[in-house]
């Protein structure tokens, strides 16, 4: 198993298992073809993007799952970088073997080479399972988010 950067064109293979990501959660379903065709030129731009990344785990020659997220400055009144993972996804065979944590820690080594003191992980309020494994990797809950959505 190899984790390294996504290399540009691989986007459109970590775009499909985006798509997987969200048709295995409760409430998420199928990405549209453009949905799918814009995530997946964001992932090929984080191949070479100074302040984005797309960490990738390959068995032999097939990826098998990713990690995504950002470092920059935020509203600069933390100290160092803020860094930012989003998403991180292993297909289901591999899932307990250990690739998840070896891209977690590899996302937590990359912000931090690149001055991230702090750095935050999204996750659903209600996935205790994801809180869990982030709390094995020294993350602590200490922020909650709540969202207004416009009716339409």
């Amino acid at each position: 198993m190899e984790i390294r950067r996504i290399h540009d064109g691989e986007g459109e293979v970590a775009g499909h298992l985006w798509d997987r990501m969200c048709r295995e959660v409760p409430d998420g379903g199928p990405l549209t073809e453009e949905g799918r065709r814009r995530l997946s030129r964001m992932l090929d731009i984080a191949a070479w993007h100074r302040n984005a990344f797309c960490l990738v785990a390959v068995d032999g020659k097939e990826l098998v799952g990713f990690v995504n997220g950002r470092v920059d400055d935020e509203d600069g009144l933390l100290p160092g970088q803020e860094g930012r993972i989003d998403s991180l996804y292993v297909v289901p065979p591999l899932r307990g073997k250990g690739v998840s944590r070896a891209l977690a820690e590899a996302a937590v080594a990359w912000l931090r080479a690149r001055g991230a003191h702090t750095i935050r992980c999204l996750s659903c309020a209600g996935a205790t399972e994801d809180h869990g494994f982030w709390q094995t990797l020294g993350f602590e809950p200490d922020m909650v988010v709540l969202s207004n959505y416009l009716n339409q």
